[in-house]
């Protein structure tokens, strides 16, 4: 913890400027507040599901997260002189396409509802889904690293040099008693696990041994997409002032979940987020990311068995 600490502590006092993180909260509060009170960008993402222009609305939509964020710290700042790296604009820019191409591409769905029986379709769905939001991200990240980037060893975080294991268990025990008592909360055990009823045509443990590692695996890529990709790969151009941008993309990427589920995922991505930048390793966070995906799930699980019996 104490290595988390000292993170924590040295960033705050390189980045931190009231008017800065006053702008950015207030920006990020506005956003949770309309998706609160009216659920729009959920339902209107979803009455575009069909169309082609959906990509266009999630890159308008994922653009505005991240770019607004540099016109704050631009502003704020005064800093300007990244804007004019054209490897800033190719990097955020493909950074934004990945997250579009993630969130757009549902043209599986059809394939599944003309191929596959009626009771297996969402088992299937789920599945195919999160693969291939997996290949997305990794895929999409590889191609940019080893065109433009092939050089840098670091591979954006994936380096297990110098990693100290002990303060990521050691969190994920003081996170530990919490996850026990939520999973004592009707609205945890309707959440989780994340399977839901997908599986309910074959053997609940067969779906879940199927299921599990293709969900946990999935916050491999998006640790290396955001603590990865979105501060390593731009710490070039941004310095420090890479992690908001950072924290407002990954806050849009939870729109449409509960509230409390976006709040969370504003903290818990800028503590990463800093851990990554000065541990420049990925692998603190995605053990974090695992550890506590896996203990919800698998609390609920037993929440369950232990209702059933």
């Amino acid at each position: 913890m104490k290595t988390i600490l000292a993170y924590l502590k040295k960033h705050f006092k390189q980045d931190y400027k009231r008017g800065t993180y006053f702008l950015f909260f207030l920006f990020l509060g506005i956003l949770i507040f309309l998706n609160h009170t009216t659920n729009f960008p959920i339902l209107f993402f979803k009455n575009q599901q069909e169309s082609l222009w959906i990509y266009g609305y999630y890159f308008l939509f994922f653009g505005f997260a991240y770019y607004s964020s540099i016109a704050i710290i631009a502003v704020t700042k005064s800093e300007y002189t990244f804007l004019k790296s054209f490897y800033f604009w190719i990097t955020s820019l493909f950074a934004i396409l990945l997250v579009s191409l993630r969130f757009g591409f549902l043209d599986y769905f059809s394939w599944i509802q003309k191929n596959i029986a009626p009771q297996k379709i969402l088992f299937y769905t789920t599945i195919i889904s999160r693969s291939i939001r997996f290949i997305i991200f990794s895929f999409g990240i590889a191609f940019f690293y080893f065109l433009f980037e092939k050089n840098n060893r670091n591979f954006y975080g994936f380096s297990f040099k110098n990693v100290k294991w002990k303060p990521y268990l050691v969190l994920l025990l003081i996170v530990f008693p919490f996850i026990i008592f939520a999973s004592f909360q009707p609205s945890f055990l309707q959440q989780y696990p994340t399977i839901g009823n997908a599986g309910t045509f074959i053997n609940k443990w067969i779906a879940l041994a199927i299921y599990e590692p293709i969900y946990l695996i999935d916050f491999v890529t998006i640790e290396w997409f955001f603590r990865g990709f979105l501060i390593l790969g731009m710490v070039k151009f941004l310095g420090s002032k890479a992690i908001l941008p950072m924290v407002a993309l990954y806050a849009f990427f939870h729109i449409g979940k509960p509230t409390g589920e976006i709040i969370g995922s504003v903290f818990g991505g800028y503590i990463l987020g800093i851990v990554s930048l000065h541990s420049r390793s990925i692998i603190g966070g995605i053990i974090i990311h695992i550890g506590v995906a896996f203990l919800m799930d698998a609390m609920a699980v037993l929440q369950k068995c232990a209702t059933c019996s």
